[in-house]
């Protein structure tokens, strides 16, 4: 069997995101959406009550007062919070299951993703755009891709320096094909597509890196792609030595974003990784 026919199986074949978060998604895309439901729905999964209760009573929050019910975390940490450990908490066990190898390293993946996700939501926050919480999950997401390609790449040796030393000009997913046979965005699209995840966020995850999409899609994808670029020139889970991250200064005039804006992205992310421990490690996270 070829590597590609093994890579689009295991595209096919992802496991899709668990139901409790696939409703919580549905409903806070309602801007008017009830407390009491997203409550309601995230109560339905113990595991998952368990998890987040425990994340909202370690240091990550410093709480003088004990969560005791998913009520209290709203009440004290607020919806958008909760909605942030439920995905983090339904998505870290595909982290998990990624050996380390010499296309990706979970931990580091998980790392970038988690960034990429706070910087998501920080900007979003800052362009107007209307749903930080679609930000934030889309950047959850956007590497899902890379997940499914990891676990068809155990034996793959990526010798980046000889691949640059015959093409200077190869970029991120250029290699990718090279190496795997197919780049982690287009992986993203199908995985997302095969989720039946919203029409924006599939097209997010599957053209952030492609400068002339970027330019022709919405806001979303624009988000992602400065984001993504942002933390991948932070150093944070940047997948092959030798390349340059470049934002598109298409993507930050779409969104009206200064170097101010920037600057203020790049102290936010730099702090969440410092009070975070507790979501960067994801023995603590998985349980599913």
């Amino acid at each position: 069997m070829s590597q590609l026919v093994q890579v689009m199986r295991s595209l096919r074949t992802m496991p899709p995101l668990p139901g409790v978060a696939q409703r919580v998604l549905q409903i806070v895309r309602d801007p008017d959406y009830s407390i009491d439901t997203l409550v309601s729905v995230v109560r339905t999964d113990p595991a998952l009550t368990t998890r987040i209760l425990k994340l909202c009573n370690s240091s990550l929050y410093g709480l003088s007062q004990e969560i005791a019910s998913v009520g209290d975390a709203v009440a004290y940490l607020g919806t958008r919070n909760l909605v942030k450990l439920v995905l983090i908490s339904c998505t870290s066990s595909y982290f998990k299951r990624v050996g380390v190898n010499g296309y990706v390293d979970p931990a580091e993946l998980w790392k970038h993703t988690l960034c990429c996700a706070s910087v998501c939501q920080f900007l979003a926050e800052r362009s107007g755009y209307e749903q930080p919480a679609t930000a934030f999950t889309t950047g959850i997401l956007h590497n899902v891709g890379k997940v499914a390609l990891a676990q068809v790449v155990d034996d793959v040796i990526v010798d980046v320096p000889a691949l640059l030393a015959g093409d200077p000009g190869l970029g991120y997913l250029e290699i990718e094909r090279k190496v795997v046979g197919l780049d982690h965005a287009n992986a993203g699209g199908i995985v997302t597509e095969s989720w039946s995840l919203p029409t924006e966020l599939r097209r997010a995850v599957r053209n952030h890196h492609d400068p002339a999409l970027i330019r022709g899609d919405g806001d979303l994808t624009a988000l992602l792609h400065v984001a993504d670029q942002m933390v991948l020139g932070m150093g944070i889970g940047a997948p092959f030595a030798g390349l340059t991250w470049t934002i598109d200064p298409t993507a930050l005039d779409k969104l009206h974003l200064t170097d101010a804006d920037l600057e203020g992205a790049r102290t936010h992310v730099t702090e969440e990784l410092v009070r975070s421990a507790e979501l960067l490690n994801l023995d603590t996270l998985d349980g599913r």
